[in-house]
């Protein structure tokens, strides 16, 4: 039975490598480890600490380490199989065990750093695919009355780095597997495309291989990509991309467009940018455009204060130049977004968590 410990420093525990320390802290390999915490004000689930932002000097409550291991396929037939993770597996890992396997459906996920837990509650996307395109269904404990649950990728309420788990049931519900079902046959999303150079996902597939492709040549493609333009937060601590792409209307994108000609525009509800001309893009009014080029206007790209910066490659990916702070970051990140307000009118909304 795992036990819980007191006072314990959390920059091991997260990408951005800040100085934080758990005034409880408990590492769970199995969901026994669970249904024993007794009572805390307040909890947080942690799995690789990729995507968060621990503040203050301290956590006064309860951090809960997930460990928990495993993976089985639970169903398969000639079209499809659908496997069922544990919550504490890491994600790249699980991605390239189903495109050694020839399964389709999160190869575009490849190389994003966290844990399989954590696909659902932010509903993690890429060049084009979402988890929960893929997911039939997330098990878990509600903290509640620690009682099992599984709920179907329907009652989700999946939608752009969204979900039920960071609304509703936002520290209720510990995810401990996740089930996703993935094809055999192979319909692959290779469409995204962005501003600078190296980002065709399309250009660098075929630099790999010749149709027809496999699920293994795209997740290689998105490796190649990635490390192309982000960095690696074991050299370089980041938590990634901070905040989401704003929606807009179609008139704020018109005056918008006269500042920043080139700027790119996609639908809501879909990763890849399309046809101008398509009929249903001409009938939203709403869209969604890159929360990066709009700090790369206002010169943000590289932009040092401090002990923190933006990555040069990249505008939305804040780092950690060493010795920084969470309140130094956090404060860094408030700038961006006082910024981007000032100048264009638009609110971000930041994409990590923040503790």
């Amino acid at each position: 039975m795992a036990k819980i410990q007191k006072d314990i420093p959390l920059a091991p525990f997260n990408t951005f490598s800040v100085p934080s320390i758990a005034k409880y802290f408990i590492e769970v390999d199995s969901t026994d480890d669970l249904r024993h915490l007794g009572d805390f004000d307040r909890t947080f689930f942690l799995g690789a600490g990729a995507n968060v932002l621990f503040v203050d000097q301290t956590f006064e409550g309860l951090i809960i380490k997930n460990n928990l291991r495993g993976k089985k396929i639970v169903e398969e037939d000639s079209d499809s199989v659908t496997v069922e993770i544990a919550s504490g597996e890491d994600w790249h890992e699980f991605v390239m065990w189903t495109v050694e396997n020839n399964w389709s459906g999160i190869e575009n996920l490849a190389l994003i750093p966290g844990t399989v837990g954590a696909a659902p509650v932010q509903n993690i996307a890429a060049y084009g695919q979402t988890a929960g395109g893929a997911i039939a269904s997330v098990s878990g404990l509600n903290f509640g009355g620690f009682i099992s649950n599984t709920i179907s990728s329907s009652d989700c309420k999946f939608y752009y780095r969204d979900s039920i788990f960071k609304h509703d049931l936002k520290n209720k519900f510990f995810v401990t597997s996740v089930a996703f079902k993935l094809s055999k046959s192979f319909n692959f999303s290779t469409s995204y495309w962005g501003v600078r150079p190296n980002e065709s996902l399309q250009a660098e597939i075929d630099k790999l291989s010749e149709p027809p492709y496999s699920p293994k040549i795209v997740a290689q493609a998105v490796i190649n990509l990635r490390k192309i333009k982000l960095p690696d937060w074991r050299v370089t601590p980041t938590a990634g991309s901070v905040f989401k792409n704003p929606f807009i209307s179609k008139m704020t994108l018109t005056h918008l467009q006269k500042a920043i000609p080139n700027l790119q525009v996609y639908p809501v509800d879909n990763m890849l940018y399309p046809n101008p001309a398509d009929p249903v893009f001409k009938m939203s009014d709403m869209v969604k455009i890159p929360a990066g080029q709009l700090l790369d206007k206002l010169g943000w790209l590289g932009k040092k204060i401090g002990n923190v910066s933006t990555h040069p490659k990249h505008a939305l990916i804040v780092i950690n130049c060493g010795g920084a702070t969470g309140k130094e970051i956090y404060e860094y990140i408030q700038s961006m977004k006082a910024d981007v307000k000032k100048n264009f009118g638009i609110d971000l909304e930041e994409e990590i968590v923040i503790v």
